[in-house]
């Protein structure tokens, strides 16, 4: 960051009604901003800026340079103009070390190690003289640290409850906010008035979700929002309301979650799980060894439960209706939306229920039927594999074969098919329609290619080339040998063999840019080690000698290329041992010790011990 400008607030905002576009053809140079996912732009008028993942302008073509964010700032430049931008694109020219996001219509900023907050137009509101500070809420305060207390601010800088306290903590949704005292905590509202005693060992916060927002967006926290506080009090879990009551009769529990987002509350008493609504209503009995949420990735709005009775499985959907019963739990594919699910009943069969418990596909199936928001799944029974919808039609035969889907969820599906699927058995290969019709025929193996599932590494009498759907090929089906992975570095090149020979072709056009002549080929990044007739060189990815192929060994160093550390070649020439560039000149001489050392392969781990 750079540091010692002026003390002085220069404020200029950018305001459009709608964000204008920009087009990838005036890029000049791009990268991704890490603090904001944003990308980092220096367009072809010699201007930088940022878009988001849309292209969409967020931070306008007006600057000279711009640096990166990084703690809510970034360094930017116009003509001889020096100052920092927010991520508003607000220009604050001051010596701030540190900018929090704006929350309210303030932002937290730290200068000298204190923090202070300013306003949308840079104004300083409240001067920097606490340790720490969080944000400012819906109930229009923030707790501050300072001189090691907690308390609460409101936005001129009041201290509304006393700044004296271990500990201030406040949630999104929430009015009532808590402070602690001698390890207890109490409840306050945001006047400042006390609503409790310091009696809380615990005070659990959750989240609150409005899923007609988007997902970024939809989850906020709190303590009441989902029915009822939840509490620790020595030993006892309890609910209260907002008036720090009793949120029901009966509310005291060996243990207990928070109301999730369809307010449901696991709890136990007397050894025992149950499940109550927010109205302390008990739903699921307790009479269950252990109750845990399906959803474990998003417990706060699990959709199904696993209540465990002995060694069977209840499955129970989010309004507490008993829907099934398994051997085992059922757990979710990190997906937050389940109409249905499938589960191993207790006859160790699979079949789908939707979320009331009715019977959509029948348990018959010997494996999980996945259909993940589609109308189809792979499904086996008595050890054959076919392709069926979500009322149980037969959409491809059952055979002994494999299924796999062509296109996955990240994919743009074609219109002329829900999907394509690749079906094979140990000898044969073709891809079919969702009603059965061949596409594609007469491979031994097919493959779509990682980074383009509509093109496909086939093989036909054990060589391998490349296809599209339209089965044209792309690269003639004469190698020995295809690369299929070509995600990392800029190299974008499949390694192919002839034979023993090794070579590259260009991804995505598969043109050939290193002939198949080498015995030996190693990518590291931009260059390309290459052996041939026992001699050794580097070339670049178009087949350009860079270092020319004059030596017996040739090795980088382990992790060249990645920008782990300093990239370093050895190389050694009859009983010579060298340090070399890229270019292959001699750095430094080494001794054949001091080589063998440099050019050790790592020890790999241990074996984990064996159990007695």
């Amino acid at each position: 960051m750079k540091n010692g400008l002026l003390f002085l607030l220069l404020i200029f905002f950018s305001c459009t009604e709608s964000s204008p576009k920009f087009s990838k053809k005036d890029i000049d140079y791009i990268e991704r901003d890490k603090e904001t996912g944003w990308f980092r732009v220096h367009n072809k008028k010699n201007k930088w800026g940022f878009i988001d993942k849309d292209s969409s302008i967020v931070i306008p073509f007006e600057y000279d340079f711009v640096n990166p964010f990084e703690n809510g700032l970034a360094y930017a430049k116009i003509g001889r103009k020096e100052f920092f931008i927010t991520k508003r694109n607000l220009r604050l020219e001051g010596d701030f070390d540190e900018v929090k996001i704006f929350s309210f219509g303030l932002a937290g900023v730290r200068k000298n190690k204190k923090w202070g907050f300013i306003d949308e137009k840079g104004k300083l509101i409240i001067q920097p003289i606490y340790d720490e500070v969080q944000y400012f809420t819906t109930n229009g305060l923030c707790s501050v640290v300072k001189n090691g207390k907690s308390g609460f601010i409101d936005k001129t800088g009041k201290e509304i409850i006393p700044v004296i306290y271990d500990d201030a903590r406040s949630e999104q949704l929430d009015d009532i906010v808590i402070v602690q005292k001698d390890k207890k905590w109490a409840f306050f509202d945001n006047k400042g008035k006390q609503l409790s005693g310091f009696l809380y060992d615990e005070v659990f916060s959750t989240n609150h979700y409005d899923f007609s927002k988007d997902i970024f967006d939809r989850s906020q926290s709190t303590y009441f929002k989902n029915g009822a506080v939840l509490v620790r009090k020595g030993k006892n879990y309890e609910f209260l309301n907002e008036k720090i009551e009793p949120a029901f009769p009966n509310n005291k529990f060996d243990s207990a979650t928070v109301f999730d987002g369809f307010k449901n509350a696991i709890v136990k008493r007397n050894g025992k799980y149950g499940m109550i609504k927010s109205d302390g209503q008990i739903k699921v009995p307790f009479e269950y060894d252990f109750i845990e949420a399906y959803d474990s990735n998003h417990g706060n709005y699990s959709e199904y439960f696993n209540a465990r009775k002995g060694k069977v499985y209840s499955i129970f959907n989010q309004n507490l209706k008993k829907i099934g019963e398994s051997l085992e739990p059922i757990y979710n594919n990190f997906r937050t939306d389940n109409p249905a699910i499938s589960f191993k009943n207790l006859k160790g069969k699979y079949g789908v229920v939707d979320r009331n418990g009715t019977v959509k596909v029948p348990f018959v199936y010997d494996e999980e039927l996945q259909f993940e928001r589609q109308n189809y799944a792979v499904a086996k029974i008595n050890n054959e594999v076919g392709l069926i919808d979500s009322k149980n039609k037969i959409l491809i035969p059952f055979g002994k074969q494999f299924i796999y889907e062509v296109f996955d969820r990240l994919d743009d599906k074609p219109k002329e098919s829900e999907n394509y699927f690749i079906v094979a058995n140990d000898n044969t290969a073709k891809i079919v329609d969702i009603n059965n019709k061949t596409i594609v025929n007469g491979y031994q193996s097919i493959h779509p290619l990682f980074y383009d599932h509509s093109k496909f590494l086939v093989k036909k009498n054990k060589k391998f080339g490349v296809i599209d759907l339209n089965n044209k090929i792309l690269s003639p089906i004469i190698y020995d040998e295809f690369s299929d992975w070509v995600e990392y570095g800029p190299e974008n090149r499949h390694i192919v063999k002839l034979g023993s020979k090794s070579g590259m072709l260009e991804y995505k056009t598969f043109k050939e840019k290193i002939p198949a002549i080498y015995d030996f080929v190693f990518v590291a990044r931009d260059k390309v080690f290459v052996g041939k007739n026992k001699k050794f060189g580097i070339i670049d990815l178009n087949n350009k000698i860079i270092c020319p192929l004059i030596y017996d060994e040739l090795k980088p160093n382990l992790g060249y290329g990645l920008g782990f550390g300093d990239d370093k070649i050895y190389a050694r020439k009859g009983m010579q041992y060298f340090e070399i560039n890229s270019n292959g000149k001699i750095l430094k001489s080494f001794t054949k010790t001091e080589f063998l050392e440099n050019t050790k392969e790592p020890e790999p781990p241990p074996p984990p011990p064996k159990i007695k």
